[in-house]
């Protein structure tokens, strides 16, 4: 895929359906303030900037409305807080492909949305899905550098694979998988349920937990 153009602006809209809240705040002050906060966010890098853009900011639950608004627009979403979806909502969902999302803390929402403006900012890399690995123990070896111990949950890892390394739902870098070990050897795939040694080009902080997704190109 290729980057956006340092001019590109990529928008990720979001439609905000909000409960009313019994607290200090208004149910619609606290519409309000989740809209702002939301508003308010931006992750940029060299090529380009992701912004959200509230859509429409409302108390009550998801309607088959909201949905049909999410519909027409790609990239976009349905944030609900304390709030369910009745029928016809869930109905249009599942017909449009409308991705509803349930929250009762607002900075998980908050949380959500970062998170998902980092998968556009950090597109998938080149290549098919071949499978990911989860670092279990992260060791030191003189002179190659830090080597994510790991045991692949399904598909493949390939050497030279084009890979990205998952903190939670957090993009952390996309590499390429430099060497990859079981055991002592050296080898160029490991199969699903076998541990094995990745070590990445220019990327050692990994942590227990992390996952590396593969792609491979054909």
């Amino acid at each position: 895929m290729r980057p956006p153009s340092p001019s590109t602006e990529i928008i990720l809209a979001i439609i905000l359906t909000l409960f009313s809240i019994i607290s200090l705040l208004s149910s619609q002050g606290s519409a309000e303030a989740l809209a702002r906060a939301l508003s308010e966010l931006t992750l940029e890098d060299d090529e380009s900037q992701v912004v959200v853009k509230v859509l429409l900011s409302e108390v009550g639950d998801v309607t088959k409305t909201d949905v049909a608004i999410a519909a027409v627009r790609d990239e976009t979403s349905v944030i609900a807080f304390n709030v369910a979806s009745n029928m016809a909502a869930m109905d249009e969902a599942r017909t449009t492909g409308v991705d509803i999302q349930y929250f009762d803390i607002i900075y998980d929402a908050i949380e959500s949305v970062e998170s998902r403006m980092q998968e556009v900012l950090s597109p998938t890399p080149v290549g098919e899905y071949a499978g990911k690995a989860v670092v279990q123990e992260v060791f030191n070896i003189g002179g190659t550098g830090n080597i994510a111990g790991s045991k692949c949950l399904d598909g493949k890892i390939r050497k030279g694979g084009n890979v990205r390394v998952m903190r939670g739902d957090k993009i952390l870098i996309e590499s390429r998988v430099k060497t990859l070990r079981n055991l002592k050897e050296l080898v160029e795939v490991i199969d699903e349920g076998v541990e094995c040694g990745i070590g990445l080009a220019d990327f050692e902080d990994y942590e227990v937990g992390d996952v590396i997704e593969c792609y491979v190109e054909v």
